[in-house]
């Protein structure tokens, strides 16, 4: 019976000493806002799409592993194959540098005209998977 005792004290001692290592800073630092939205400029590569006079832009929300896929110009030049093409070379440049392998739509595209500003907004809402 004594060496039971004696074996679940020193059990004890040695997780206490294994727990005790951790840093006291990490067990009161702050958690990170995982809901924090982060805002990138979208890659286009071809020249094609270069010269249609629009831009990319990605709201990344990683918590939930969705990005939303914005593109711009303005409203004489838009055309919407131009903006599906753009916003899949984005996504695809987007997947391989954030270490995703595949994503899916989550909802159908929206296409916006601000005819105050002249401009097109055609967003596409992404799922990333791993």
């Amino acid at each position: 019976m004594l060496k039971y005792v004696v074996s679940l004290l020193c059990a004890l001692f040695v997780f206490g000493a294994v727990f005790a290592t951790e840093d006291a800073e990490s067990l009161l630092a702050p958690e990170p806002d995982y809901t924090k939205t982060e805002t990138v400029q979208g890659k286009i590569t071809s020249d094609y799409l270069k010269k249609g006079g629009g831009k990319v832009s990605i709201e990344y929300t990683p918590a939930y592993d969705e990005a939303r896929f914005k593109y711009s110009c303005p409203t004489p030049l838009f055309e919407q194959s131009t903006a599906m093409l753009a916003i899949k070379e984005s996504v695809e440049a987007f997947v391989k540098e954030r270490g995703y392998y595949f994503y899916t739509y989550l909802k159908p595209d929206d296409t916006y005209y601000d005819g105050i500003a002249d401009t097109v907004i055609y967003t596409s809402h992404i799922k990333l998977l791993n």
